[in-house]
Formats: structure tokens, C-alpha cells, sequence
């Protein structure tokens, strides 16, 4: 009943990201971070 939840609030839009990778650097756009959502393994990538 659990999963089936979290899948339904994948499907929303409301996801549970958890950083995999970062990089990060000096200046504006030097930084990323790759993000994947634990429940459906969605991946996004946040530049700051």
C-alpha cells in the first residue's frame, strides 16, 4: 500500500530526490548536481 502511495505521488509530480552526483566549481553555471527520485528513478540534473 506503501509504494503504491509513493507511485501516485510520482505521478503528480511530488518526487523524493536524493543526490547522486555533484560537481561543483567557481562561477556562475559551474556547479551541477544529478538528482534521482528514489521511488520511480527519475533522474534531473540542477545546475545552480
Amino acid at each position: 500500500m506503501r509504494a503504491l502511495i509513493g507511485r501516485l505521488l510520482c505521478l503528480i509530480g511530488v518526487h523524493d530526490y536524493h543526490v547522486i552526483d555533484a560537481t561543483f566549481g567557481f562561477g556562475p553555471d559551474n556547479s551541477v548536481a544529478r538528482e534521482e527520485c528514489r521511488r520511480c528513478g527519475r533522474i534531473n540534473i540542477h545546475r545552480a
